[in-house]
């Protein structure tokens, strides 16, 4: 099964990445490796590496029908060895052989923690290339270590009981996306009274109680949105600033307020009726992420104190301290 991807930061992939595909482009004498990311819709090249001429590049995108991946996640666990896609029948009608005329291809999956397929490390050129038992089991190995990586990097960066993204995952994002130029609205969530669920029904209610508010929060964000768990009953959520508009922001907070207080949640045979306080800042150029998580916070507590089960917005003349 191909994964859908969702907004990641994997700084140890990428090293790793470097030094297969060094590795690789040592061993065969082939035009072109390459490291990509797949979905059902698009095939994403993370990294390329080409020995002549520019075959792929890093930042790419192809419709994923397309592409020659798709053979390697359709033959899952192993990997695809062709090494003249002319006369191969699985290639010999393939749009890209279609478009190249002849060549070779060869290709292993990377998994996630989940067993889905992540993406490819793959080798190509317009010629064609008889690939060797160690090629074949060099990539494999390599396939291997890359899908490792992943998925330790992917535990570094989630909450390991709700899966939303943890506090490092928030750090470097933010960072990394400030970076970019890159501005997000900031909702501080804290469930109300999440204490006494824990005092009257048990710890153990109290996390799986978390795990569902967390598939809510899933379900209700917009797509291009970062969902953290920090700690406790307290969540983020960053969402980008596309324009001037407020909206989507205040409408998000407003369909967990109404989602959480219309559906009543059901854990082991308990139905837990449970609010949330939403404490609301917007993303200005260069705030720091420190910034907007006290602005928010303190917002929050606002809405704490004025009642719960509402949504209070920071104010620029506020002191959030």
């Amino acid at each position: 099964m191909v994964a859908n991807q969702s907004t990641r930061y994997f700084s140890k992939l990428d090293e790793v990445a470097e030094e297969v595909i060094s590795l690789l482009s040592d061993t065969m004498d082939v035009n072109t490796i390459f490291l990509a990311s797949n979905d059902k819709y698009s095939n994403f090249i993370i990294k390329a590496f080409n020995r002549k001429a520019t075959l792929l590049r890093s930042g790419e995108s192809t419709p994923f029908k397309d592409v020659l991946c798709k053979l390697v996640v359709d033959n899952e666990s192993q990997p695809i060895v062709i090494s003249d896609l002319s006369s191969h029948p699985r290639t010999i009608n393939h749009p890209v052989t279609l478009k190249v005329k002849t060549g070779c291809f060869m290709g292993a999956p990377i998994y996630q923690g989940n067993g889905e397929i992540y993406g490819t490390i793959c080798a190509f050129d317009t010629k064609p290339y008889n690939f060797s038992s160690y090629d074949v089991k060099l990539i494999k190995t390599l396939s291997s270590l890359l899908s490792q990586t992943l998925i330790l990097e992917d535990l570094m960066v989630h909450d390991h009981l709700t899966g939303l993204y943890n506090n490092f995952y928030l750090k470097e994002f933010f960072q990394q996306e400030m970076n970019k130029g890159k501005a997000y609205n900031l909702l501080y969530i804290d469930l109300d009274n999440f204490k006494e669920v824990n005092d009257q029904y048990g710890h153990h209610i109290g996390d799986e109680l978390l795990k569902k508010v967390a598939a809510l929060f899933k379900n209700l964000v917009p797509n291009n949105s970062v969902s953290v768990r920090i700690g406790g009953d307290e969540f983020v959520i960053l969402i980008p600033v596309v324009s001037n508009e407020m909206n989507e922001p205040l409408e998000t907070a407003n369909r967990i307020l109404k989602a959480l207080t219309d559906d009543k949640i059901e854990v082991n045979e308990h139905i837990l009726n449970i609010t949330a306080s939403i404490g609301m800042t917007f993303a200005e150029p260069g705030k720091e992420l420190e910034i907007l998580l006290k602005e928010a916070d303190s917002a929050m507590y606002q809405a704490k104190n004025n009642g719960r089960n509402i949504l209070k917005i920071h104010q620029k003349n506020e002191n959030p301290i």
